[in-house]
């Protein structure tokens, strides 16, 4: 009683200052909004991982030692590339890349001494060999350009300007194209850039429209759009004093909060009009909603934040910060709401509106015959529900990864038709490495042992399709290591002093001579397809890590192609654990609000068995797992847990009053059923809209999250009433 003379005096509070209050949530937004133009997206690669994460050693060795150069290989269709003009376009555009911001050197078939001359038998044929998958395509057909990208520091242009440009010049020539992991990071942040404004926008729309139509009040529109834009203000004027930045997946996090923000906002329109019907004023009708839903609210709020706060337990670096940033973003719609609803749902007159058709007589009525209907099929649900469980779980452990980056974008995208281009033509996209420290020097034994190895792997590693260093290029310069003899060590020197002079960049970019007592390092590069299956690439990443640990002990393999698909592996690790540190988190944030035990526990399982039987079926159908369907766990449990606590939170409010357990759930099932399905509606259609993003990973994830809510929904007003039943039946208020 003494907490309920508190609550009321607070509310009574808020209405009698809700203008005050509307001003500072002005003030605070405004501000927040000023501060939150500070708000960078940080696209570095390493920053998708944890900062002390092993992989992340070998690729910063590979950046300090060779220089932070990335390989993006500019390609195009060339039928006539052994011909003076073919050789002469080849020139050409050469040139015109290397004078493209950002580009530190462009290497071609024109680099090589003597590659170019095609009736050459000797050493340019041998070159043109070696080179053969980097600079052309063994058909002479298709032309490819080594671009060497510096990677950007506060002066020099942004990454995504460099690949603009050399974007441009390559669509000038049949085919052309650019294509390198950098350049899958790059376009994959480009159209979540693009992304975050368009899904917010028509997010934002639809939801209204959905209100509107539920509605039919100009003063409920108001309602969820001042509440969710000031909660994206005050969200990103916290993430800029904080010192956080935006990642691969925070395209997602205004549509979120607008659907976290709007959910909220239903639940007040709804217990606002209803306590109206029964002829209370306005300003007596927001008390009563206000002493029925404050708590729901606040707890509800609380366990969205738990969700994603459960992300932050991942290794993945912009999952992490998406765990944060949400966690965030949920906390601040409790700010919003009790900052600016007293205000905007007292302003002005108002008049009697019926919620729906008939008062909303058929979707209450629907509810309750489904909750008679699951009462009088229990047993029969029961078994239901476990045999669903069984197979939901053989299938979870059938889950495949997606680690073919370009999936990531639609099938109809440029980027993946060059993909193609380059996969048909080359043999495959995919460039990474292999770190060789040299045991005292260059010489020749170490260079023949380097080709030995190269050939070993080439004949042994399934999908392996090239391996190139500089132990092939002074084999192919000087006719062959295993011809010279006392004069090696002076052929060696002389033919690496030749293609420095030639191609300086990309000979700094894969042999470090070793300097201020630091040995000398040869970097090889690996050449495979990027369209393989996760099992595939794993599987051939792990052989020749291994193979390299036994030719040369302390070797290291890396490269965009291996962290890219350690990052798939890592989300699918994680999100089981994410899960798992949800569901415990938001089951203590329930024992907190219900008091009970039992009850949190009966509110836990029909949130969580929806996602347990989501990613069955993935498992069953074959689905792959990407980035947007790892994450979905822990925040659809945050999310769909809303809806319980109204309907556990107004069940024990009733039983307070001293209703049996049947009229407590058959008046809960009106009244926070009715909101439920409205709430959950006002989601699906917020996610739906990012369905339409050019990033497969948020389509999943928007599709995903959908199916989860409307599981919740059904497990809430089916599944819950019965578990409640069970647990909380005999005992006495």
């Amino acid at each position: 009683m003494n907490s309920s003379r508190h609550l009321y005096r607070f509310l009574k509070c808020m209405i009698r200052y809700r203008g005050w209050l509307l001003l500072a949530g002005m003030v605070l937004a405004v501000g927040a909004a000023v501060a939150g133009r500070g708000l960078q997206l940080d696209r570095s690669i390493e920053h998708m991982f944890a900062d002390d994460d092993p992989i992340l050693k070998p690729y910063r060795e590979l950046q300090q030692t060779f220089g932070q150069h990335e390989i993006v290989l500019a390609v195009y269709s060339e039928p006539q590339l052994s011909s003076d003009a073919g050789l002469e376009r080849v020139g050409r555009l050469s040139k015109q890349i290397g004078e493209v911001p950002g580009v530190v050197a462009a290497v071609s078939l024109l680099d090589p001494p003597g590659a170019a001359d095609f009736e050459n038998e000797g050493r340019g044929a041998r070159l043109r060999e070696v080179f053969s998958g980097y600079t052309h395509n063994d058909a002479l057909d298709a032309v490819a350009i080594i671009c060497l990208l510096k990677r950007p520091t506060a002066d020099d242009p942004p990454r995504g300007e460099t690949l603009r440009q050399l974007r441009e010049l390559m669509e000038e020539h049949p085919g052309g194209t650019i294509v390198g992991e950098p350049v899958l990071v790059d376009e994959a942040f480009e159209l979540l850039e693009a992304d975050g404004w368009w899904l917010n926008t028509w997010c934002t729309v639809l939801l209204m429209l959905t209100i509107f139509i539920c509605f039919r009040s100009l003063r409920w529109l108001l309602l969820p759009l001042v509440v969710v834009q000031m909660t994206l203000a005050l969200t990103r004027g916290t993430l800029v004093l904080l010192g956080l930045q935006l990642s691969m997946v925070s395209s997602m996090l205004s549509a979120i909060v607008t659907v976290v923000g709007v959910a909220a906002v239903v639940h007040v329109i709804v217990r606002f009009r209803d306590a109206q019907s029964q002829g209370r004023a306005p300003a007596s009708a927001l008390l009563q909603a206000g002493q029925i839903l404050v708590a729901p609210i606040f707890f509800a709020c609380l366990t969205d934040a738990a969700g994603f706060a459960a992300l932050m337990t991942s290794g993945v670096g912009p999952v992490k910060d998406f765990g944060l940033m949400m966690a965030i973003g949920s906390l601040m719609v409790l700010v919003s709401v009790l900052l600016v609803t007293p205000a905007i749902v007292l302003v002005g007159r108002h008049r009697a509106t019926s919620l729906l058709p008939s008062d909303g007589e058929t979707l209450q009525q629907a509810l309750q015959h489904l909750l008679d209907w699951s009462t009088r099929r229990a047993r029969l649900l029961a078994v239901l529900i476990g045999l669903m469980t069984i197979g939901a779980g053989i299938g979870s452990t059938q889950l495949v990864r997606e680690t073919d980056f370009t999936r990531n974008f639609r099938e109809d995208s440029h980027l993946v038709s060059g993909y193609q281009f380059v996969e048909d033509k080359f043999g495959g996209a995919g460039v990474w490495d292999i770190l060789v420290t040299v045991p005292r020097r260059v010489d020749k034994k170490f260079l023949q042992r380097v080709l030995a190895f190269e050939k070993h792997l080439l004949e042994n590693v399934p999908h392996l399709n090239k391996a190139i260093s500089i132990a092939d290029i002074l084999d192919a310069g000087t006719g062959g290591l295993d011809k010279i003899g006392r004069s090696a060590k002076l052929a060696i020197r002389s033919g690496i002093s030749l293609m420095r002079g030639r191609m300086p960049e990309f000979v700094n970019a894969i042999f470090y001579r070793g300097e201020k007592g630091k040995r000398p390092q040869l970097r090889i590069m690996l050449r495979s397809p990027e369209r393989l299956t996760a099992a595939e690439k794993t599987q051939m990443i792990e052989q020749v890590r291994q193979e390299a640990e036994k030719a040369f002990p302390g070797s290291q393999v890396t490269g965009y192609y291996v962290l890219l698909t350690k990052l798939i592996d890592s989300l699918l690790r994680d999100q089981w654990i994410t899960f798992g540190v949800a569901a415990v988190v938001i089951l203590v944030v329930m024992v907190l609000a219900f008091r009970s035990f039992g009850l949190a526990i009966a509110t836990l399982v029909p949130n969580a068995l929806p996602i347990l039987l989501l990613f069955g079926a993935m498992g069953w159908l074959g689905v792959p797992v990407n980035m947007g369907a790892a994450m979905i766990a822990a925040v659809s449990l945050g999310l769909s847990v809303d809806g319980s606590i109204h309907y556990v939170m107004s069940y024990q409010r009733e039983r307070r009053k001293g209703t049996s357990v049947d009229e407590a759930l058959h008046s809960v099932q009106a009244t926070v059923g009715r909101a439920a399905v409205l709430a959950t509606l006002a989601l699906v259609v917020g996610f739906a809209t990012l369905c339409y993003s050019d990033f497969v990973p948020t389509i999943y994830f928007g599709v995903l999250v959908s199916l989860s809510m409307i599981g919740g929904l059904v497990g809430n007003l089916v599944v819950l009433p019965l578990l409640i039943r069970r647990v909380d039946g005999m005992r006495v208020y």
